[in-house]
Order: C-alpha cells, then sequence, then structure tokens
C-alpha cells in the first residue's frame, strides 16, 4: 500500500476517533480498519496511540477553548507542532504524546 493510501486511511481512523470523543481504544480502531476491509496491520499501534492520545487531548481543548499560545505553552509542544496534529498532517511523537498526556492528567484533577 503506497504512502497516499495509508494518509487517506489515518484520516478516516482520525476523524473516526475524534467523533466518537476519544472513547475508543486501539482495539476499536483495528476493528474499523477491518470493518472498511482494510489490512489491520497497516497501521501500527504507535499510529494507533498517537491518535488516540490526540483525540482526547483535541476534546480537552475544545472544551476549555484554550488558544494556541496557551496550549503551547501548557504542553510545552512548539504551536508549529500543535497546528500539524490539527491539521491532521502529523502524528505525536512519544514524546509528544507524554506531553499531552500529562497535560490530560492534570487536567482530571
Amino acid at each position: 500500500m503506497n504512502t497516499e493510501d495509508k494518509d487517506w486511511i489515518m484520516r478516516q481512523l482520525r476523524a473516526f476517533a475524534m467523533g466518537l470523543g476519544a472513547i475508543l481504544s486501539k482495539d476499536s480502531l483495528r476493528d474499523f480498519l477491518e470493518y472498511k476491509h482494510y489490512d489491520s496491520k497497516i497501521v501500527s499501534d504507535d499510529d494507533l496511540d498517537a491518535l488516540i492520545v490526540y483525540a482526547r487531548f483535541q476534546k480537552l481543548v475544545e472544551a476549555h477553548h484554550y488558544s494556541d499560545t496557551d496550549l503551547a505553552a501548557m504542553s510545552g509542544i512548539a504551536a508549529d507542532r500543535l497546528a500539524g496534529f490539527a491539521k491532521g498532517t502529523a502524528l505525536p511523537t512519544a514524546a509528544e504524546q507524554g506531553a499531552m498526556q500529562a497535560v490530560l492528567d492534570h487536567a482530571a484533577k
């Protein structure tokens, strides 16, 4: 499968995760892939983890109406990277996922 196909699948998964309020697990996303008749191994576990953490992070951002500046300061993630996530052109790295999870954990307190 070429990169364009994988990008399209990742956009579909992202929309699916965002639409369900980020309550999905990796297994749910894999089931969605198989339901759509795609090989679920096309997307790695790391990609799915990144999608799930970002979807939860984005729901928090939307609920609290954080500005881009506040969000970058809170998370320690560069504003251009945050913009890439929002556009769907980038996935968070493991370190960025950790920063997002820290923000989520802090908000849950």
